[in-house]
């Protein structure tokens, strides 16, 4: 398997977050949030769950319409790629973000997105070596002038490179918006567990705003 495969093979990153959905599990089974239900902040912050799973999604089909049938072929440097190298990996996290807030908890929106922001800075790291590979001097610049994650607002590279035309590819953006909508089974699963949580059939451990 050449290096290339290996690293944007996207089975082995999926493979990856499913061993690792224990572990974003045990926040969610172990801790309940030390805000009471009917709270102004605990309300606000389950609000805020939806809300970044929304602009998750969304941002996603976003970046889609860019990068669909384009990876590896072209340097995508127009829309959400004007503003962060990594926007599909950025509104993931977002989404990863949403899910722990939907349980009332700032502390475990917090670990959701960290934890989604050290794997795909991983993941985006190995990614870039191979774009050098394949862009050169014109991934290096466009490097320069664009972060690999947090987006950066104002001039970017889509202003001084060739601007690439938003492509509707049906198939990429029903995909992209399937593994999105993914996200919002967090809504009922918090309401389930809140309600194993209030009739003690299951015992958090920790209290955590």
């Amino acid at each position: 398997m050449s290096v290339t495969t290996a690293v944007f093979q996207q089975g082995k990153r999926m493979r990856f977050l499913w061993l690792a959905a224990p572990l974003l599990l045990m926040p969610i089974l172990l801790v309940q949030s030390a805000w009471l239900p009917e709270t102004l902040p605990r309300q606000a912050i389950e609000f805020m769950g939806p809300t970044f799973i929304i602009i998750c999604v969304a941002g996603r089909c976003w970046a889609s319409l860019y990068i669909g049938g384009r990876k590896n072929l072209e340097l995508i440097t127009n829309g959400p790629y004007k503003y962060t190298r990594n926007p599909l990996y950025f509104f993931s996290s977002l989404g990863l973000a949403g899910i722990g807030l939907t349980f009332g908890s700032l502390a475990i929106g917090a670990f959701y997105f960290l934890f989604g922001y050290l794997v795909f800075a991983y993941v985006s790291a190995r990614e870039s070596t191979v774009l050098v590979g394949f862009f050169g001097d014109a991934y290096r610049k466009y490097c320069r002038e664009v972060p690999a994650f947090f987006p950066r607002f104002g001039r970017g590279a889509g202003d001084v490179e060739h601007r690439l035309l938003p492509t509707f590819d049906p198939a990429v953006l029903k995909r992209t918006a399937i593994d999105g909508c993914c996200f919002l089974l967090a809504i009922p699963g918090s309401e389930l567990i809140e309600s194993l949580q209030f009739a003690n059939l299951l015992k958090p451990v920790l209290h955590l705003f």
